[in-house]
């Protein structure tokens, strides 16, 4: 076994015939390694004589040779000894993984018997399937991952009844009322153009209606012109004449609230209170007093001019004995100008000081620019007299408000006064703008609102989409889902989210920190910024932040605000104010239709039953068609359609079809299933370890092949 040199080699060969042949051991000597496993082994075939060492029992390893017939070949059968080492390898193991796995195509690969054309070819197929399942499966995450959100129609048969009906916001083209100019000009030393440029270098910093004005002339803090706007501008009973709701007569006062928007004051219906404090609160008191005098004040006014106008020949006899009808003041028969300065202040203030003249000039029933208390022949919505709820409680409590269907009986009817002849215009045309929105938006009216003229009653057909969002999405960030849920981004000065609302909340930041103040209207208790100011830097803030370069926001530094925008020569973000504010989650879009007709189509004014029904409640002006077919407007708002689009917002794959997606193209690629994954984790790891400490066991194990002859009896 074991020659002189230390090199081993067969000792004996058994062929066919019988005969024994013996021959020099092999001058190829073993390598190292397997000469140290071989050791034990043939040191222990030395002590058993008599044994065929060829006939042993299966150890570690494989000595293979072939049977040679003649002594000539043995040195070919020494050359073709080798052992074959059973070390546990990780090729091995995937050698034996491809024999026996369940996946398609790869025991082909092992099979002993295959050629190596065949085993090409079926690994490039594996390959080939392995890239497919990887490409189709790196696009579903890719959908998964950019768009997991996905927005579906839920419904397109959702009842409008268990739909909120939109805000309604309406503002007057002119801004101050010609009286109040007066009053307030008395009061503040000013004469009437100078109030009228106060006002308008406010509510119309671009001169779009109002160059003419000199505002060198007159130097005003701007949050003093701010309270002078409060004190002039109309009430909402002087341009809201008559008001229904679901067809029954309900006082204007009730449903609408004044509110202050970038067209100054207007008056909405079925808004939500949504800021968390009014900057204008704190002339409440003053304005209550001021509304108290307006009832005399008023008509001292007209006395005055009246008869400042007959002594300087301004009026006719007949126009001064008939001076005392309301109407006048809308026909624009009287006319205003600084030549009334300073007698109609001290005429004023000797009214203010006398009763009599408070008496004289307070009027019988409260007609504030057509407004007037309700008429006991009119009842109106929830009228207490009749032991009814009050109308105020019954509204305050169902705000906002629904409707019991589709049509213009199941909405809101107004009759509206233009008030033409007040001060102050912000546009060009005569008339009124309306914004239908939602109710918890901020009313852009001036960049958005409709435009209704005197003398037409306006049609103003409604239709909504509704979406609202599953709570899964709660999971998702917002910018992945692209809205935000109620009170997940708070606002500095709203109590509820709404895009609206944040877009003014971020401009109104970025123009403070750019220019030190901020626009009349905006919420919080920011400088407002003058004229010069406007000119200088607004307007070029409000370019710059809708050109999409306004400076990056850099939230959750400070925790004063939630804007936060770095200086103009710093880096600038992507996105606008627009774009950065996402919508709410759960919010109604509405849609209008408007159509509109000439108001009123008869001859006489008392002949249209709307016009009728109005006088009755006391509004006597209106007998003057000609003054209706100029200044008065009609506006129904009402549902189109019984039922809306409703679409759903949820995630595009749950987590289950996810997994089923995946499952399903690699099925189709690879033949894999779930148990084919615990089959590879079994094969590399638990069996692999076995198998290794089966051969630390075990060290010296070898198994010889290739004898002839059985085992020797003994």
């Amino acid at each position: 076994m074991r020659g002189p040199d230390g090199r081993y080699g067969i000792w004996d060969y058994m062929p066919r015939d019988n005969e024994f042949y013996s021959r020099k051991l092999s001058s190829n000597p073993l390598p190292s390694e397997k000469l140290a496993r071989l050791n034990p082994f043939l040191e222990t075939q030395e002590k058993r004589k008599g044994s065929s060492w060829m006939s042993l029992p299966r150890l570690t390893g494989h000595i293979k040779f072939k049977k040679s017939k003649s002594v000539e070949d043995l040195e070919t059968l020494n050359k073709q000894v080798h052992i074959e080492d059973d070390t546990v390898t990780c090729a091995k193991h995937f050698k034996e993984y491809c024999s026996s796995t369940s996946l398609h195509g790869y025991r082909y690969i092992a099979e002993p018997k295959r050629t190596f054309a065949e085993r090409l070819f079926w690994a490039c197929w594996c390959m080939f399937g392995i890239i497919s399942a990887c490409y189709m499966m790196s696009k579903i995450w890719s959908k998964w991952a950019k768009n997991p959100v996905l927005t579906s129609v839920a419904t397109t048969n959702y009842p409008v009844t268990n739909v909120i009906f939109p805000a309604v916001t309406i503002c007057t083209v002119n801004k101050a009322v010609t009286e109040k100019l007066i009053i307030q000009g008395c009061r503040y030393n000013y004469t009437l153009s100078q109030m009228k440029t106060i006002i308008s270098m406010l509510v119309d910093p671009d001169a779009r209606n109002n160059d003419h004005f000199n505002s060198e002339k007159v130097h005003v803090k701007p949050e003093t012109v701010l309270k002078y706007l409060r004190l002039v501008a109309p009430k909402c009973d002087d341009y809201l004449l008559t008001c229904r709701w679901n067809s029954a007569p309900v006082n204007c006062r009730h449903i609408f609230r004044l509110t202050l928007t970038d067209s100054g004051y207007c008056c909405t219906f079925n808004a939500i209170q949504t800021k968390k404090s009014r900057k204008d609160a704190k002339h409440d008191l003053e304005v209550m007093i001021q509304e108290e005098e307006f009832d005399f004040l008023q008509k001292a006014v007209w006395d005055y001019t009246d008869n400042f106008r007959d002594q300087n020949g301004g009026l006719s006899q007949m126009e001064v004995e008939n001076s005392t009808n309301p109407a006048d003041s809308f026909n624009c028969i009287r006319e205003y100008d600084d030549d009334l300065f300073p007698g109609i202040c001290q005429y004023l203030q000797k009214c203010r000081e006398s009763p009599s003249c408070q008496m004289k000039n307070r009027p019988k029933i409260t007609v504030g620019r057509g407004s007037s208390t309700d008429s006991p022949n009119s009842p109106s919505f929830g009228d207490t007299s009749s032991g009814e709820q009050n109308p105020l409680n019954i509204f305050k409590e169902n705000f906002p408000l629904q409707v019991a269907g589709a049509g213009r009986s199941r909405g809101l009817t107004l009759m509206l006064d233009t008030l033409r002849c007040d001060s102050v215009p912000t546009d060009s045309f005569k008339g009124l703008r309306i914004l239908v929105h939602n109710a918890d938006d901020f009313p852009a009216v001036a960049e958005r609102g409709l435009v209704v003229g005197p003398g037409m009653e306006n049609q103003i057909a409604v239709t909504a989409v509704e979406t609202y969002s599953a709570q899964v999405l709660h999971e998702f960030s917002s910018a992945t889902r692209g809205c935000f849920f109620p009170n997940e981004f708070p606002l500095n000065f709203y109590t509820e989210y709404s895009r609206s609302a944040c877009v003014v909340e971020c401009e109104t930041e970025f123009i403070s920190r750019e220019c030190g103040c901020a626009r009349y209207f905006a919420p919080g208790n920011y400088s407002v910024c003058s004229m010069r100011q406007y000119i200088e830097c607004v307007k070029k803030a409000i370019d710059v932040i809708q050109k999409k370069s306004a400076p990056m926001s850099m939230m959750g530094e400070d925790d004063s605000s939630i804007f936060q925008f770095k200086s103009k020569k710093e880096t600038l973000q992507e996105k606008s104010c627009a774009e950065f504010c996402l919508p709410a989650c759960n919010e109604t879009f509405y849609n209008v239709f408007v159509t509109s007709a000439d108001f009123p189509n008869q001859p006489q004014a008392n002949q249209t039953k709307m016009i009728r029904e109005a006088i009755l409640e006391g509004h006597t002006h209106l007998n003057d068609i000609a003054y209706v077919s100029g200044s008065i407007s009609v506006v129904r708002v009402f549902f189109r359609e019984s039922s809306i689009m409703q679409y759903k917002r949820d995630e595009l794959f749950t987590w289950e079809d996810f997994v089923s997606n995946l499952g399903g193209v690699m099925s189709l690629c690879l033949g894999f299933s779930i148990l084919s994954l615990v089959e590879v984790f079994y094969f590399f790891t638990m069996r692999m370890s076995i198998d290794k400490r089966r051969s630390l066991s075990h060290p010296s194990n070898i198994t010889i092949i290739g004898s002839n002859r059985g085992p020797d009896k003994t």
